[in-house]
């Protein structure tokens, strides 16, 4: 009898760890959808474009962000470890899923583009990773009223690196703009350059 108890209570027993483990994923789950914030991978330290990234490169952040940005999730961080960046990746930066994969830099159909940029005619606090659109100058701006310019040189365009700014104010910006745009910007006398999507966790 002591023999057919025993092998009555070990289901049950199984079932309650089970029942456990279920509550506190489901009770982890609905605290991130109450608090509105979520744990993602975010680089802890400086990552070349190729480098395999490994798990101390990587670190986990609480962010409360639009699912559409692809943001990955530390659950996946096993997705992530052992394979390339596929860009210059600066500590801070959220990871998003495009972020990791083929080495090859630029990606195919885009081009790294460098250019002198005077003070005020970028955000003060641009950092790499950040999202921007560029336009024409002020100058060149008000030259073109007339044509009604209406689109920006380089839509979604995404920062690579910030140079300390010289003596006259003036910071080298390199962007990966498509390679269509890339002449454009390239050859434009002066830019803009207005932030649309920050590096949230490198600006607290």
């Amino acid at each position: 009898m002591r023999r057919l108890a025993s092998r009555v209570r070990v289901p049950y027993a199984v079932a309650s760890v089970a029942l456990v483990v279920t509550g506190a994923v489901a009770f982890t789950i609905a605290s991130w959808q109450i608090s509105g914030r979520a744990p993602v991978l975010a680089v802890a330290q400086p990552i070349a474009a190729g480098q395999v990234i490994a798990e101390s490169d990587l670190r986990t952040v609480n962010v409360g962000a639009s699912a559409d940005l692809g943001l990955v999730a530390s659950i996946d961080e096993a997705k992530v470890v052992g394979h390339v960046a596929a860009m210059p990746l600066s500590p801070g930066t959220l990871l998003t899923a495009h972020m990791v994969g083929t080495s090859d830099f630029p990606p195919a159909g885009q081009s790294v583009v460098g250019v002198a940029l005077k003070a005020g005619t970028f955000p003060p606090r641009l950092g790499v990773g950040d999202h921007v659109n560029v336009w024409p100058g002020p100058n060149e701006a008000a030259v073109s009223t007339a044509s009604a310019v209406a689109a920006p040189l380089a839509a979604g365009a995404v920062v690579t690196s910030v140079g300390a700014a010289d003596s006259l104010g003036t910071s080298v910006v390199t962007m990966l703009v498509d390679a269509q745009s890339a002449p454009k910007v390239s050859q434009a006398p002066s830019l803009s350059v207005i932030e649309v999507a920050p590096n949230a966790a490198g600006k607290p």
